[in-house]
């Protein structure tokens, strides 16, 4: 069962601190003037320091001296992002159909919908598009994602609780029913935020957007936004690639229009077709804002759950794009009819435990399981050591990871004591029910090394393995599980996870947590004033997790693409999550 291979290539990251840029001012009641701004950064190492050296550039140049006065004694601008860089420096070639392979199936089209499942990957940046997106600086970690304005031109600070938003002026929906190719205009954002925020159990991103109090259109193309408290991390719920995107209140409005089956966007696909459990065809949007974009005719999501399968179907070229694993990923790693990438992954995996029922309602016994694992080994077996073990909730993120003496040790007699400090008996033993998705390769020999390991303290476990569909019902709806594991794409920002999966209220949440301190640690966090004081606040967050144990991290492997090698300019992230914002500069040189 235990399976080591050879020690492969070593990946080296250059680190990258976040920065967020502010340029400070005060004075008369005008109304603020927003200015350009050429920032020269410098950055302290461990106290970090912002240097600025501005050169203004007046938006009127007609009263000059009163311009310049204004701005200086005014105006509250944060410096305005740079616009996200084109992956290539080469002019695509228009035409072609990409086929991508994908394990992941969808319940419904609607993007402000979820239940831990509803994944769209290609939706979100293809079909429909965010005010802003995160991507890393180029060598930047997983942790130092950034946000940079897309459907915004800008954002401006105009107080510690108040942004307001710019839009790009002539975006355009889709030119389908019902609306027809009109403007992105104020109302559409402020929308799609209320709408996002509704108190249907279906609408789970409503619990990322704790800080924003309101937002309202104050002229067409700006939105001002409210929070209830300063928020440094704001601007990146923003950017999450689904649970953020804007639509147009016509597929709500309009009682002829099914928003679970189909989907309007901004982006530069136009969603085709949906079969569900199949498919998912998109085709090119000839009225897309970015001019000579997108350069693809379709884009299709292919649904094919068996790995063979998905390798076949890239080797006869019926797919373009693969997302593997190790174990596949040797068989082609070196071949040059191919190219294949190494990135630290997005894949995450645990286990959770239901705090409905005895026994794992007894923290006591959650902290045994924690101590009957050895983590090691499901690095060993499951990425044949290529991964690594959480340092807290994922260990790539290392600007906020916990430091290796975190990690939980296996430790067989702590183990054994807490299991009778909780009235149970290790010689008798307690029966427990796991259960895993079949469909998914990872889920169930996850719950075969946690049975192996647990057995040691006497807790035997039951494995049941389902269909994707039943394993969703009996996880999420019924809550009949006393352990169920997961493997699956982590998240842009830590918050997300806590919120979707922890937090009481979500209707994802389905182990039942209900944690008053993580709730009041995890809102601590998010309040911080700067990178530092956030990241001091979310490691102290982990630290308490890891003593509650509502879940074990276990391991995120090293995760590899393989591409057709006249596929040009794809653009992993380093986290691997959501690549297909770049989607509009991918091209076939073929």
């Amino acid at each position: 069962m235990y399976h080591w291979l050879r020690n492969k290539k070593a990946v080296i990251y250059a680190p990258l601190i976040f920065i967020m840029l502010f340029a400070v001012a005060c004075g008369s009641s005008a109304e603020p003037v927003i200015v350009e701004k050429e920032v020269i950064k410098e950055v302290v190492k461990e106290v970090p320091v912002i240097k600025e050296v501005i050169k203004e550039v007046p938006k009127e140049v007609i009263v000059e001296k009163i311009v310049v006065r204004e701005v200086v004694k005014e105006v509250v601008v944060v410096a305005r992002p740079t616009a996200a860089p084109a992956p290539t420096d080469t002019e695509g070639k228009m035409g072609g159909t990409l086929n991508i392979g994908s394990t992941y199936t969808v319940d419904n089209l609607d993007p402000h919908k979820g239940g831990g499942w509803n994944y769209c990957e290609i939706c979100y940046g293809s079909v429909t598009e965010s005010l802003v997106r995160l991507f890393e600086e180029e060598g930047a970690e997983y942790g130092s994602l950034i946000p940079h304005p897309y459907l915004l031109e800008s954002w401006t600070l105009v107080d510690p609780s108040t942004y307001d938003l710019k839009l790009h002026e002539g975006v355009k929906f889709h030119n389908v029913p019902p609306v027809n190719g009109r403007e992105l205009v104020a109302d559409d954002v402020v929308w799609s935020f209320e709408h996002m925020r509704q108190p249907d159990p279906l609408y789970v991103y409503r619990t990322l957007h704790g800080p924003l109090e309101s937002l309202e259109a104050t002229d067409k193309y700006t939105v001002r936004m409210n929070l209830n408290a300063p928020a440094f991390a704001i601007m990146r719920f923003m950017g999450l690639s689904d649970g953020s995107q804007i639509i147009p209140r016509e597929v709500e409005e309009d009682p002829n229009f099914d928003a679970d089956s189909t989907v309007i966007g901004t982006g530069p696909f136009i969603m085709k077709e949906w079969i569900p459990g199949t498919s998912i065809h998109t085709e090119r949007n000839p009225d897309y804002w970015r001019e000579g974009r997108p350069y693809l005719d379709e884009v299709n999501n292919l649904i094919i759950p068996d790995a063979a399968a998905r390798m076949a179907a890239f080797r006869s070229d019926r797919i373009q794009l693969l997302d593997m694993e190790w174990g596949q990923a040797q068989t082609i790693y070196d071949d040059p009819r191919w190219i294949t990438n190494r990135y630290p992954g997005s894949r995450q995996r645990g286990i959770g435990f239901q705090h409905r029922r005895p026994p794992f309602n007894d923290i006591r016994m959650r902290q045994a399981v924690q101590a009957a694992l050895k983590l090691q080994d499901f690095v060993d077996i499951l990425d044949d050591g290529e991964g690594k073990i959480n340092t807290g909730y994922w260990w790539s993120m290392e600007n906020i990871a916990l430091d290796q003496s975190y990690v939980p040790k296996q430790d067989l007699e702590k183990a054994r004591r807490l299991i009778k400090e909780a009235g149970y008996d290790p010689e008798v033993g307690i029966d427990v029910v796991t259960v895993c998705r079949s469909g998914d390769p990872y889920q169930c020999r996850i719950q075969e090394i946690v049975q192996d390991q647990l057995a040691e303290v006497g807790i035997k476990t039951s494995i049941v393995a389902m269909e994707s569909g039943s394993w969703r019902t009996r996880t999420f709806t019924q809550y009949d599980f006393d352990i169920y594991s997961y493997s699956a794409p982590a998240h842009e920002i830590p918050e997300r996870f806590h919120n979707l999966y922890v937090y009481g209220p979500s209707s994802s949440n389905s182990i039942g947590s209900a944690n008053a301190e993580l709730d009041a640690a995890m809102e601590l966090a998010g309040a911080s004033a700067n990178q530092e004081e956030y990241e001091e606040r979310w490691k102290a967050y982990q630290k308490i997790f890891m003593e509650q144990v509502p879940y074990v991290f276990l391991d995120t492997p090293f995760q590899y693409t393989a591409q057709q090698p006249y596929l040009r300019g794809y653009r992993n992230s380093v986290a691997g999550y959501n690549r297909f914002q770049w989607i509009a500069d991918f091209w076939f040189d073929k």
